[in-house]
């Protein structure tokens, strides 16, 4: 979406520069070295970059490091031959303004708009340099008594150079911003994510738990299921961790697949998960536990293991709170594990 935007902002400027460059070419009154080599060149180049985005709409890359490359080209090449072509050092220097030094500022802005920062100062900062070496061999040597053209353009030429450098602190600046924000948004998802699923971690579990309360007490239903591998310490112990570890990622890709989207599945700890299902009550939740049951059971696992979880569901009460439903979800899978494991329990025994 980016690209088309872009490339459409080039078309338009691309056809706005033709009618620029036709106005240049026929207005009486300017001046003839442009007239006659600046604006047809530019012209030439502006057709064929719009043809190029047209038809090769792919190839914005190239119009960007050509154009760049184009215009500094035709605009120092113009800067040196009109001052050849002027009669003294007076109408040489007046020949640099404004449109020579515009040219040159406009070139650090588009070096930096095109580039990345490293090769935009390179580039922003070759303008100005070649135009000292190139006014300095017009306006050397200076007759003793005259004016130092040479001089004023060095110093002209700095204010160039001194826009260069702030525009490459700004673009440094931008830069270190969108690192750090990147750097925060990892450490974000770190503290919120299971390193070893990828899957949300006991902090983002505890926060959609305070949501399911917050949404209970304004009439809504959520069903909570907690469940654990069985026998997954004899995995470990008999296979290592690494094939543990496999397990559980396993584990992990079958609930997935099998939950709607709203539902936030997550690593409780170790071979523990836990399920927030939004919009469910009791029944709802007995479903889900009971088709992630068979589903983990049917899977076949690492090492052609077959694997088995137990489940304790329950759903959100008006007094609940995230504590509550938590421990009350424990020891409905702590039931489940009493009674054999591979079940699904939602009410605790008479005592």
């Amino acid at each position: 979406m980016q690209g088309q935007v872009r490339r459409r902002v080039y078309l338009a400027i691309c056809l706005l520069g033709l009618l620029g460059c036709a106005w240049q070419i026929a207005r009486p009154g300017g001046q003839q070295l442009e007239r006659t080599v600046s604006f047809p060149l530019l012209a030439l180049f502006l057709l064929g970059a719009g043809a190029l985005l047209v038809w090769w709409p792919s190839r914005v890359r190239w119009v960007e490091v050509g154009g760049f490359v184009v215009l500094a080209v035709v605009w120092l090449t113009t800067m040196a031959l009109q001052l050849a072509a002027a009669p003294d050092d007076a109408a040489a220097w007046a020949s640099l303004f404004p449109g020579v030094f515009a040219n040159l500022c406009l070139l650090v802005v588009l070096a930096h708009l095109w580039f990345d920062v490293r090769w935009a100062v390179v580039a922003s900062l070759a303008g100005p340099a070649i135009a000292l070496v190139v006014g300095t061999v017009r306006f050397l040597p200076v007759e003793p008594g005259m004016r130092n053209y040479a001089l004023d353009l060095a110093g002209a030429l700095g204010y160039v150079v001194v826009l260069a450098m702030l525009a490459f602190l700004m673009a440094r600046s931008k830069e270190a911003l969108a690192l750090s924000r990147a750097e925060a948004a990892r450490l974000r998802e770190l503290a919120h994510t299971d390193v070893l699923t990828g899957l949300p971690n006991r902090r983002s579990l505890i926060d959609a738990l305070h949501t399911a309360v917050q949404d209970r007490r304004a009439g809504g239903s959520t069903a909570v299921v907690l469940f654990d591998l069985d026998h997954f310490k004899a995995v470990n112990d008999r296979y290592g961790h690494d094939v543990g570890d496999l397990v559980l990622q396993e584990v992990a890709d079958v609930v997935l697949s099998s939950l709607r989207p709203d539902a936030v599945f997550g690593r409780w700890g170790g071979e523990e998960f836990l399920v927030v299902v939004p919009r469910a009550d009791l029944e709802a939740g007995v479903a889900v536990a009971e088709r992630l049951r068979r589903d983990i059971a049917a899977r076949g696992f690492p090492g052609g293991l077959a694997m088995t979880a137990s489940f304790g569901v329950s759903v959100l009460s008006d007094a609940d709170s995230v504590d509550a439903v938590l421990l009350r979800a424990d020891r409905l899978l702590y039931v489940a594990k009493e009674a054999g494991r591979d079940l699904v329990v939602t009410r605790l025994p008479r005592p």
